[in-house]
């Protein structure tokens, strides 16, 4: 019987294929850089001083910096705060506004509720009227976009104003 020179090839080349492909080793990847990476990182650390019953100062924070945008950045966390305790809620003017629950604080907690707010609102309306002025269009249109923009970004349960029938605004709770 007579063999045919292919078929002895293929178990040939099927063993050279295993070796070569076992033996071939991947790109060397250098990973290391020649200079340590350099981060440039601004921070802010504000230190607090609490009273006996955990009230907050009545003096607020924030107000050093001349940028509003750096004085809401750094009032952010108490604003969230405020409204997940439901003491403000988003108001149809793009502004906060303070809620019933807020009387039931302690007069020192709600003094620094009302300057926080107080703040809030005087640097969102510095930043509408600049908005306004620079597209040209009037302030009431920009306040009525901020405000829907500020709805839509409240979490579920917090109070918003929204438009109800015959033109008059209600509060609710925000849903889902």
């Amino acid at each position: 019987m007579e063999t045919n020179p292919r078929h002895s090839l293929i178990p040939l080349a099927a063993v050279g294929a295993v070796i070569l492909l076992s033996s071939c080793a991947g790109p060397t990847v250098n990973l290391a850089t020649s200079e340590p990476i350099k981060v440039d990182i601004a921070m802010r650390l504000d230190v607090y001083q609490y009273g006996q019953n955990g009230d907050k100062p009545s003096e607020s924070p924030t107000a050093t910096s001349p940028d509003p945008k750096v004085r809401r950045d750094n009032r952010m966390a108490d604003v969230q705060e405020f409204k997940n305790a439901r003491l403000v809620g988003e108001g149809k003017e793009g502004l906060l506004v303070l809620q019933e629950s807020t009387t039931e604080q302690t007069p020192d907690r709600r003094e620094y509720v009302r300057t926080a707010v107080t703040e809030e609102n005087a640097d969102r309306m510095v930043q509408m009227t600049a908005e306004a002025k620079k597209d040209k269009i009037p302030l009431p249109s920009v306040q009525r976009k901020k405000a829907e923009l500020w709805r839509n970004r409240s979490f579920k349960g917090e109070w918003i104003e929204i438009p109800g029938e015959n033109g008059e605004w209600k509060w609710i709770p925000k849903e889902g």
